[in-house]
Order: structure tokens, then C-alpha cells, then sequence
């Protein structure tokens, strides 16, 4: 298969944004742009505007990041990493501590840790019960908990909709 080495994208705006094109991709296309150079594996885009109909202003836009863990500031010291280290746990320890900036939108359990609360077998259940959410302005959804023969409460089964 062949692909082009990279992406195009192409915006008209009015005259009076000039001076905002001339000192490079403002934000909103900026962020377009880098979406979709991560969603096509793209490194780098050019970003073209025609301004006022007469005025056409080019950008190359280029798709990086780093990854930067607390160890890596050399400013901190050992005493003051170690005690964020054990205030941190969970959803924040994995950003915070060692900077992968994992999803945190709709997290409610910010200890969750999909190693140690995710099983892959789930052992004979004693009791069960329901939770409903019945959505008067979101979506119906129920969950099936479970009280595990090693006395542990589990997530058995959870419904939604598709829509």
C-alpha cells in the first residue's frame, strides 16, 4: 500500500484572522490537525489557509511527545520523591509519579489499578444484587455485583444500552 508521506489539510478563513495565521496554526485547527495525525499514525501534517480569499498561508505541523517520569527532574530530591510516592496511588500515582497520562475523564475510583481490581476468572458467587441507574436525564444502565466465596465483592455483569 501506498501512503503519502503526509497529511493535507486545507481551512478558509476570513482576512481578519491574518495576524493569527501568520504566527502559526492557531488552536482549534492545531488540535484537529494533531487528532488526526495520531488517528492515521501520520508524523507530520500541512496545515493550509486561504484568508480572505486572496491570501494563502501554509503550516507543517508535527506530531511528538515525551514522556517524563518524577525521577527524571533532577531539581527534587530523594526524600521529597519518596513521599509522593507513597501519597499517590491508583490513576494518580500512574500520572503523578511515573507520567503516563492515562484517561482520568469519568474516573470515580481514582484508585482503581486495572492490574490488581481486574480478574480474569471470577470464583462461585453467594449472593448477588442489582444496581439500576434508571436515567431520567442519561441513559438506563444496571449492574450485577456478586459477594465471591472468598468474601469479596465483584462486578459480575453490567447492561446499557446501545444508543
Amino acid at each position: 500500500m501506498v501512503r503519502p508521506s503526509s497529511l493535507l489539510e486545507i481551512k478558509t478563513r476570513s482576512a481578519y484572522q491574518l495576524d493569527e495565521w501568520l504566527a502559526g496554526v492557531p488552536d482549534g485547527p492545531a488540535l484537529q490537525t494533531h487528532w488526526y495525525l495520531a488517528v492515521t499514525g501520520h508524523e507530520q501534517a500541512h496545515v493550509a489557509a486561504l484568508l480572505g480569499g486572496n491570501r494563502l498561508v501554509v503550516h507543517c505541523v508535527d506530531l511528538r511527545s515525551w514522556h517524563f517520569r518524577l525521577d527524571d527532574n533532577p531539581s527534587l530530591s530523594v526524600a521529597y520523591i519518596d513521599a509522593l510516592r507513597a501519597e499517590y496511588v491508583g490513576l494518580w500515582r500512574r500520572r503523578m509519579i511515573e507520567g503516563t497520562w492515562v484517561i482520568a475523564e469519568g474516573a470515580v475510583y481514582d484508585m482503581f489499578d486495572e492490574q490488581r481490581h481486574v480478574v480474569d476468572e471470577l470464583p462461585p458467587m453467594r449472593r448477588y444484587w442489582v444496581g439500576i441507574d434508571y436515567g431520567t436525564a442519561s441513559q438506563f444502565s444496571a449492574i450485577l455485583y456478586g459477594l465471591g466465596a472468598d468474601d469479596r465483592l465483584y462486578a459480575v455483569n453490567e447492561w446499557r444500552p446501545n444508543s
